[in-house]
């Protein structure tokens, strides 16, 4: 019955729908075939009935009476007073006898049984002697016409009476027995009914039980696969992330509801995992904002994740200046002699770890660290050593070993606190490094405070003799302004950079216009293209000059005109930014 219900579980709605109503239809079915059945049998023997044996009575009825008219008949052409009556009683004869032959024929084709027929046979042994004394009767009633004395006494005679009788016996017995075998397949067509009702009926009650029971296994095929399913929505509702799915392989519409509470299931699952693995890292995270210094941090580390990860032991190594990974941190850890507490880049599984920058897993390891406790030490079951990478850098190296397979949301867990472990350890390395540049800086500070109180005496000084140097260089504007020769001074590349009123007089020029010009604007134009050489010439001798008097030297002003001068040369050394210049004193003459 189980396994029945478990077939019928694996069929598709519609499948199940179309398997009860096609029952109840093969059932309908059925008793309607039956009942069609045997009322085509039913309806041939009552045409059977009909045709063999009704029309079978009703042709000897009509025989036995032709053949009382055939007496009847003849009797009247015995008696008759004239020939017309005489022959019409013959004639009358003559049709019952037709008549009668006949429907004797008829009878026969419907008369089947044996006793019937033998008494068909005996009838017409009985008819054919009776026939013979009518016809004799007849001719002898035609030869005497008036006198028939001797037609009536062999119509009269016991014979000619006993062998009609006969002959209507005979066809009485025929009839009963036809009227008997007519009674007999009424009551076969009575039995038949009833056997048919009997049948129908119980074709109807084995039906509906069996429609019943199809419907009640149907029903089962679909409820209980719907309780059982809805029982695992509970129970996943419920937080049991672990209970088994059932029916995920069936090919139907169960099998697709379960194979989506399966989906269901296995996202509720990572949710749920990953819930606990946030919950767990944020409390980790927690913890870990709250070190001040290397040694908390990884001692609250490693504290809070082995028990997290269900690990028995716990190291953690971290990068120091010397480029090596220290010990800095440990849970459930003994110190051994043959045991180094710090590795360099590629020594041992810490420094291998360091170096590829992947995480390390082996199981079952062998020649291992045994974890121990107060009551006993074993072998670790799987160990995992995690880098802490910030970046390119690898700050610290995590080692745990249990006694168990670390599970994936354990992993998962590490994974997520990695970031947050080298996120937390580069911090704590900025704040010490800002720690000690603040304190690097306060003592700084301090030292130029210092120097800014000596910088503000210089400053002092220096403004005191700026004031005195604008003061003297004031004075000397004043003596070359009030100079009653024109002077100015130029760079070593010929530009004007300072002039007097009596310059700007003697060349025709306005305040302040020649500034910025060049010298080679104030000389004629004749000497013009090699006065540039004699310029850079002087400039590097260095040393005053006062032009020949034999010479005559003249000047162009603004309006192109010249005017004859006498001019002395005198170098000024460098000052700031600028370079070697020459103070150029014009007189005229």
């Amino acid at each position: 019955m189980r396994s029945l219900l478990t077939f019928i579980e694996k069929f598709r709605l519609n499948v199940k729908l179309v398997l009860g109503f096609s029952v109840g239809l093969l059932v309908a079915a059925v008793i309607g075939f039956n009942s069609l059945s045997t009322q085509s049998e039913m309806t041939a023997e009552i045409e059977s009935l009909y045709d063999a044996d009704l029309l079978g009575i009703s042709h000897l009825k009509e025989a036995n009476i032709n053949l009382i008219y055939m007496g009847r008949a003849l009797r009247h052409a015995m008696i008759a007073q004239d020939d017309a009556a005489r022959d019409k009683a013959k004639a009358q004869v003559d049709t019952a006898r037709t008549t009668l032959q006949r429907e004797l024929a008829e009878a026969k084709k419907r008369i089947h049984r044996k006793d019937a027929l033998d008494k068909y046979e005996e009838f017409l042994r009985h008819f054919n002697k009776y026939n013979e004394n009518v016809v004799h009767a007849l001719a002898m009633v035609e030869r005497e016409r008036i006198n028939s004395s001797e037609a009536a006494k062999l119509i009269s005679s016991a014979e000619f009476s006993a062998l009609g009788s006969a002959a209507d016996d005979t066809i009485d017995a025929i009839i009963r027995i036809k009227e008997q075998g007519s009674l007999q397949t009424l009551e076969s067509v009575r039995e038949r009914a009833a056997q048919t009702r009997q049948t129908a009926i119980l074709l109807l009650v084995i039906g509906v039980l069996l429609t019943l029971g199809i419907g009640i296994l149907i029903g089962l095929s679909i409820q209980r696969p719907n309780e059982r399913l809805r029982n695992s929505v509970e129970e996943l509702a419920a937080g049991k992330v672990d209970q088994v799915i059932p029916y995920v392989d069936y090919p139907n519409e169960i099998g697709i509801m379960a194979r989506a509470i399966a989906v269901l299931q296995d996202i509720y699952r990572k949710a749920n995992a990953q819930h606990w693995v946030k919950s767990h890292a944020a409390e980790i995270s927690t913890a870990l904002q709250q070190a001040e210094d290397f040694c908390v941090l990884t001692q609250t580390a490693v504290s809070k994740i082995a028990p997290v990860m269900g690990a028995s032991h716990g190291a953690f190594y971290v990068l120091e200046s010397d480029g090596c990974y220290n010990l800095l941190a440990s849970y459930g850890y003994r110190e051994r002699k043959h045991l180094n507490s710090s590795f360099a880049i590629g020594e041992g599984l810490v420094g291998q770890c360091a170096m590829e920058k992947t995480p390390i897993m082996l199981t079952a390891p062998k020649d291992y660290i045994r974890i121990n406790s107060g009551l006993g030490e074993g072998p670790p079951a799987c160990i995992v050593v995690q880098p802490i990478i910030h970046g390119d850098r690898v700050l610290g190296v995590l080692e745990m070993a249990s006694f168990q397979q670390f599970t994936e949301r354990e992993k998962a867990v590490l994974d997520a606190l990695q970031p947050v472990l080298a996120t937390s350890m580069e911090i704590l390395d900025r704040n010490v490094k800002t720690k000690e540049l603040l304190k690097a800086t306060q003592e700084q500070a301090e030292r130029m405070e210092k120097q800014a109180a000596q910088l503000e005496e210089q400053q002092v000084e220096m403004e005191a003799q700026q004031a005195e140097l604008l003061e003297t260089e004031n004075w000397f504007r004043s003596v070359i302004e009030s100079a009653p020769d024109g002077m100015l001074v130029a760079d070593a590349a010929g530009q004007i950079l300072l002039t007097n009123p009596m310059v700007e007089e003697i060349f025709g020029y306005t305040p302040g216009e020649l500034v910025g010009g060049t010298i080679e604007q104030l000389v004629p134009e004749r000497i013009r293209p090699g006065h540039a050489k004699l310029r850079e010439t002087f400039m590097a001798e260095g040393r005053n000059r006062a032009m020949s008097a034999s010479t005559t030297l003249t000047g162009r002003r603004k309006d192109g005109s010249e005017v004859p001068l006498t001019i002395t040369l005198a170098p000024l050394p460098p000052r700031g930014t600028r370079g070697k210049c020459v103070s150029v004193s014009v007189r005229r003459t």
